[in-house]
């Protein structure tokens, strides 16, 4: 697909994640796993892991809940897939967020400018005092919320252009079209720009209010105000200029005919995160400056270029000193232009670019888009190198410049189903039940070693005591069980549920299943850096087994068996049986 792997196993490898670190967690393998998969084969399904990954590692949701955020996600997509169909221009959302995501991790390990000023800028204990001490995580979270959410408000800029396109229809009877210019109201849109007040207000915003003086112009548990003080502090603009802007932003988009999906987006990040943070009583610190950082950088994914370049404001390229977060969602943003699903009527005429080559390093910045049939648009890559130029001071991370290119590969076979997988999203266990079957795993893994070589001591005796590789290999495999159940006619649910409920799977489909385990495993370790060799070096990543099923010894052929033989057992830990479809 891409050559975006080298450099995602690079930020990985690198990355400290605290829950891992204080609690033994594993949470970074867990959501390395989920990236590898994505890059392996972007899909609706390994999109969905990612979030999923990302969300359950930071969760906040109330006791027994569902992760709302997930459902939020899933609503974006289902108006995508449903409702864009009947524009006129309308590409994917959904996938693009993650690669966004992906792209920003690639750059931030791979340009030391950026983490130089990410760290003077938000790293600053004086500041903010809960910052994570583990390397490059809060990076990784204010990262991760900025760009996972950035176009989750994209539904109310596809339902404002249904209305006009079918408006225009409506009365071009007489041949002239785009004179209604309809635009959305609202009734009552303090609803929408309000934070519930669980706790007293005044403890809430306690910490926030008493740093900044300017506070008192402004209503700390609405999300506009919020954005506005941000703003105001980041980019330097007068507070009440800019706090008039957003409050008129609405009218503005109305009356010149667009919708900046942006601001929705921001604004509902706030008011979630503001009535989870006070529900969960999480400190309140968390929200007013991580959080907010995100929601503001969302923002001016487009309110940049729409409003601050523009008068009263009139600035110039953003600078990543300005608003670090800001600048690499501008950045990611605008790069990420391959392998989107195109679902408006015109989209679906135009070639697109599948595929990508990226470079990045500390003196520069090179992306190469590649189409699968036909040319992409005249001028594509001077128009991005131009737009990208003309936004942000890109010199001051690339010195040597950045340049975009594209490429036409004309090929027999797209590999469709490589691309767009439209298997329904298979229900899968949680983030604390797959730690759970991992660590089961490697137990399971242990008590067959000990019971098959008596005496010979064992090489990890806890799963705490395993390298973060083989950490992953565990998650991957608990996190497979669902697939394997699938490929046989099965499923899992909790016990007691009607059904037929399978206690062995048998021998036949040990062997096929052992089979399917055995190549995952090697796309695994392939995707992690592995390399075949005779003798094995887990340092140097180095394994003899890196070969086809049929070619291994039988000891290790068990050892492939034994995970699919488990499989009724560890189900067993987690309160679930498997039971026939």
């Amino acid at each position: 697909m891409n050559n975006l792997q080298k450099y995602v196993n690079h930020f990985f490898d690198d990355l400290e994640v605290f829950e891992d670190v204080a609690r033994g967690h594993a949470y970074k393998a867990y959501i390395r796993q989920a990236v590898l998969e994505f890059l392996e084969n972007e899909s609706k399904k390994t999109a969905f892991a990612v979030y999923e990954a990302f969300f359950d590692s930071y969760r906040i949701t109330l006791k027994g809940e569902k992760n709302p955020f997930i459902d939020l996600l899933d609503i974006l997509l289902s108006y995508e897939e449903n409702a864009a169909t009947l524009i006129d221009k309308q590409r994917d959302h959904y996938i693009h967020s993650v690669n966004v995501f992906i792209l920003g991790l690639c750059i931030y390990i791979s340009n030391s400018g950026y983490r130089s000023v990410f760290n003077s800028v938000v790293m600053n204990k004086n500041d903010y005092l809960y910052s994570y001490d583990t390397r490059h995580e809060e990076f990784f979270y204010r990262w991760g919320l900025a760009s996972l959410f950035h176009d989750v408000g994209y539904p109310v800029e596809i339902i404002g252009r249904q209305i006009s396109k079918f408006i225009d229809f409506a009365t071009s009877a007489d041949g002239r079209t785009g004179m209604v210019k309809s635009h959305l109201e609202f009734e009552n849109f303090e609803e929408l720009n309000s934070i519930a007040e669980v706790v007293p207000k005044r403890e809430f915003t306690k910490s926030y209010f008493e740093k900044y003086e300017s506070c008192i112009y402004v209503d700390l548990l609405k999300p506009i105000d919020l954005l506005a003080h941000k703003l105001h502090i980041s980019l330097d603009v007068n507070l009440k200029e800019i706090k008039n802007a957003l409050d008129n932003f609405v009218a503005v988009m109305a009356k010149s005919g667009f919708i900046d999906h942006g601001y929705y987006s921001s604004i509902i990040i706030l008011k979630w995160y503001g009535f989870l943070i006070q529900s969960c009583m999480y400190n309140f610190e968390y929200f007013f400056y991580p959080v907010l950082d995100s929601a503001s950088a969302i923002l001016l994914h487009n309110y940049y270029k729409n409003a601050i370049m523009k008068p009263p404001f009139s600035k110039g390229r953003l600078s990543p000193y300005r608003h670090p977060i800001a600048y690499m969602l501008i950045l990611c943003d605008e790069l990420q232009e391959w392998n989107r699903e195109a679902y408006g009527i015109i989209d679906k005429k135009c070639s697109h670019a599948a595929e990508v080559v990226f470079m990045v390093s500390d003196k520069h910045l090179d992306i190469t888009y590649i189409s699968e049939k036909g040319e992409l648009p005249a001028g594509f890559s001077e128009k991005k190198e131009e737009l990208l130029n003309n936004l942000l001071d890109l010199n001051s991370l690339f010195p040597e410049g950045f340049s975009a290119g594209c490429e036409a590969m004309d090929r027999l076979s797209l590999l469709s189903g490589d691309f767009k997988n439209e298997d329904e999203i298979t229900p899968r266990p949680l983030l604390d039940n797959l730690e759970k079957l991992a660590i089961a795993i490697h137990d399971l893994f242990n008590k067959k070693q000990l019971e098959r070589y008596p005496g010979k001591p064992l090489e990890y005796p806890s799963f705490a005591d395993l390298p973060d590789t083989l950490k992953y290999s565990n998650l991957r495999q608990a996190k497979g069980i669902t697939e394997k159940l699938k490929l046989i006619g099965c499923e899992m649910k909790p016990k007691g549920r009607a059904g037929e409920m399978i206690r062995e799977i048998p021998e036949d489909l040990v062997e096929a299943l052992a089979v399917f385990e055995h190549e995952e495993w090697v796309k695994e370790r392939m995707g992690n850096g592995w390399k075949y060799g005779s003798k094995k070096d887990i340092g140097k990543k180095i394994s003899p087994y890196i070969i086809e099923y049929e070619k291994l010894p039988e000891e290790i052929k068990e050892l492939d068996r034994d995970a699919i033989r488990n499989i009724p057992e560890l189900l067993e830990i987690i309160g679930m049986n498997i039971y026939r479809k």
